[in-house]
């Protein structure tokens, strides 16, 4: 079947005189995770994880994969011919790589509107001949169609900022200037608005463009209520039919434009270059606003921590009293699901990860209704899970013994669990940013000649997206270039090291993290995190002969901390269940 629709797509790309296409995993809006709508990829390919690049020549076709798919690419792909690209291993080109030795002087095809318009500007550099056109819509069977619900409003009392209040910042800002905003999250957080676009994640297909203390809005108008329509309007928000967008554009002249290459799509920069404008590359102020928590949202976000506390612990009991022979990797997906969905949380934050011994060395392994692993009261369970709660968004991976572990196991889950508190208890100065934290979680791996291939940690949105920009720890640059963000007050982000050897095991631990001041003094301010999640670390998987007096103490706080905060939540069997999970040791 992946052979018949890639023969059709390589038709269509002879018929254009293109000698390439490339097709990537976002939508119009450089989203990660997107509408069924967008999965082209999936289709064309097979791949099913969140990002990847296809390029599909007229011999051969390429998928090009971070260190999280590398696993999964090889499974879904080589059976159908295609040849998969491990970026991160030695020698492999990424796609602008990949284009520049083996088509230069060809004609490239891609979707304007599903390029980011930094890798559009890069490309137009190469020696290639681009031709932006949408030559795969017409092949695909039976797509899904894009949804339309209702868009809605959530209360100050959730954001901690009214509407009229944020666009009054960010208009104080821009000053005189033009900002085009093509970021789903950055749109519905500054409008404190959401739906259900795309799953999991609560925004709505929209763009935005800031010019002279105006905001135009373009999303569906039949999607708004009547009131909130005429609250929308009485703040000043200009609303026009979503389709409008690319004319308007075209009516901007002798401007200042600000945009992020990365979050906004080569056809918007096409569209507002020329005609006395002028562009600057910048990330979206939005986007800095947003990742900085004021303090309502920190406060709110501490108890959605303590609500998925209590849902994890609820699943830990359940899977500690069954027989895990009985269940597969899907069903204990759908009791953690149940476990939140069932207490405070309104809907995950993302499909949930459940993975069984080898099938954990996939890093986004997502175990499917008939096709999944069988559990065994031996080995250990990665799984990594999150909700959606009115308070916030969670994110939180364990490794569980379900029985007997090997003890080479207990070694990398101990050095992992170090790994892990090195980086949530370091105090550094202002100025610090992710790339120079990482090497604290690596450093133990490193010296046992073992790493990671992604990064250390990513920001987590309030409400929105589970990843989310500027934050983020990893030591190998990107062309986000987040992780040279610094930190400041105000910023969650993920701490999850881990590791993954293949056709044997994976082990990931990881928290969520709030960066917060401490002290000032001659040298600056110092600042530190506070660690929201609350779920216990599994004592039967440490290795008592590579943990440090340091790390034992802040484990038995940390599991000192978890109970007493999530005690007065629980049943008396809960209790004594957790005093057993979290006992000193």
């Amino acid at each position: 079947m992946i052979n018949e629709r890639l023969s059709s797509l390589k038709a269509a790309m002879a018929a254009e005189g293109m000698d390439a296409y490339y097709l990537n995993t976002s939508d119009y809006h450089m989203s990660e995770y997107v509408p069924a709508y967008f999965r082209t990829i999936e289709y064309f390919s097979g791949f099913t994880g969140s990002l990847a690049t296809l390029i599909v020549c007229k011999d051969e076709t390429y998928i090009f994969v971070d260190g999280r798919y590398h696993i999964q690419a090889d499974r879904q792909c080589l059976p159908n011919g295609i040849r998969v690209m491990k970026l991160g291993n030695a020698g492999v080109l990424d796609p602008l790589g990949f284009i520049r030795q083996h088509l230069k002087g060809k004609t490239i095809g891609l979707d304007g509107k599903r390029t980011s318009a930094s890798f559009g500007k890069t490309l137009k550099k190469e020696d290639v001949h681009i031709l932006s056109k949408d030559i795969y819509s017409v092949l695909i069977k039976d797509r899904p169609p894009l949804k339309k619900g209702k868009i809605y409003e959530i209360s100050e009392k959730y954001t901690g900022l009214s509407r009229r209040k944020k666009m009054e910042m960010i208009a104080y800002c821009l000053g005189d200037r033009v900002h085009v905003v093509n970021d789903l999250p950055s749109i519905a957080y500054l409008f404190n608005l959401r739906s259900d676009d795309i799953a999991h994640t609560p925004v709505f297909l929209s763009y935005l463009v800031i010019m002279d203390g105006d905001y135009y809005l373009f999303a569906d108008l039949e999607r708004f209520d009547s009131d909130l329509l005429e609250k929308l309007y009485a703040d000043g928000v200009i609303i026009r039919p979503y389709d409008a967008y690319y004319d308007f554009l075209s009516s901007i002249r002798d401007r200042k434009i600000l945009i992020d290459e990365n979050k906004v799509n080569y056809e918007t920069y096409l569209k507002i270059r020329g005609r006395g404008n002028t562009v600057y590359r910048m990330r979206s102020i939005i986007e800095d606003m947003k990742a900085i928590k004021n303090p309502v949202e920190q406060e709110n976000m501490k108890l959605a921590h303590i609500y998925d506390g209590v849902a994890v612990l609820r699943f830990l009991m359940w899977l500690d009293q069954i027989d895990k022979r009985s269940i597969s990797e899907y069903d204990a997906a759908r009791k953690i699901d149940a476990c939140r969905l069932e207490y405070k949380a309104k809907d995950l934050s993302f499909a949930s990860i459940v993975a069984y011994n080898a099938n954990a060395a996939q890093m986004h392994y997502f175990p499917e209704k008939g096709a999944s692993s069988m559990l065994d009261n031996k080995g250990i369970l990665l799984f990594d899970t999150g909700g959606q709660y009115n308070e916030g968004t969670t994110d939180i991976t364990r490794t569980v013994a379900l029985g007997e572990v090997d003890e080479e196991v207990k070694k990398y889950f101990t050095l992992v669990m170090k790994s892990m508190f090195q980086l949530s208890e370091v105090k550094f100065l202002e100025g610090t940013s992710g790339s120079m934290l990482d090497i604290l979680a690596r450093k133990d791996l490193w010296e046992e000649g073992v790493d990671y291939r992604c990064g250390t940690g990513h920001g987590v949105g309030y409400g929105l997206a589970v990843h989310e920009a500027p934050p983020s720890i990893r030591h190998n640059s990107t062309t986000s270039a987040g992780e040279l963000a610094e930190f400041k007050a105000g910023m969650i982000c993920s701490d999850e090291p881990g590791v993954y050897f293949e056709d044997r095991f994976g082990i990931r631990l990881e928290n969520m993290i709030l960066c917060v001041k401490d002290e000032y003094n001659e040298y600056g301010q110092f600042y530190r995190f506070e660690t929201l999640t609350l779920v216990p670390i599994d004592l039967n998987l440490i290795d008592l002969s590579y943990l440090d007096e340091k790390t034992r103490d802040i484990l038995n706080r940390y599991h000192e901390r978890v109970y007493q905060t999530l005690l007065p939540y629980l049943n008396e069997e809960e209790k004594a269940f957790l005093r057993k999970l979290t006992r000193a040791i």
